[in-house]
């Protein structure tokens, strides 16, 4: 049985360019929703118990399948986004990450 996988995004925003910010949160989750995209939790990052840096925001995602986190990543609507994201947020990354069995 194959469980669905989870997106998981560290992130930290940049607070100087609001508008860009706003403008990629305002768009974006529908486009992950059209690819199946359910957003699971959103957490504030409160404290790192190592010394490296530390984001603002963790949020994990449920998807139906693999395919459909790249069909996310490749679709032309969010491509679109991604100045408006990359100048919004001072660090992204993400993790797909699967439920060991």
């Amino acid at each position: 049985m194959e469980y669905p996988p989870f997106l998981m995004i560290e992130a930290t925003p940049n607070l100087e360019n609001r508008e860009d910010l706003q403008s990629y949160l305002s768009q974006a989750p529908a486009i992950t929703r059209k690819h199946g995209g359910i957003p699971v939790a959103t957490y504030d990052v409160e404290k790192a118990i190592d010394s490296g840096e530390i984001p603002s925001v963790f949020a994990v995602m449920s998807f139906p399948n693999r395919d459909s986190v790249h069909e996310l990543f490749n679709d032309p609507e969010y491509q679109k986004l991604i100045p408006l994201r990359d100048k919004g947020f001072k660090s992204i990354r993400y993790f797909i990450c699967n439920e060991k069995i």
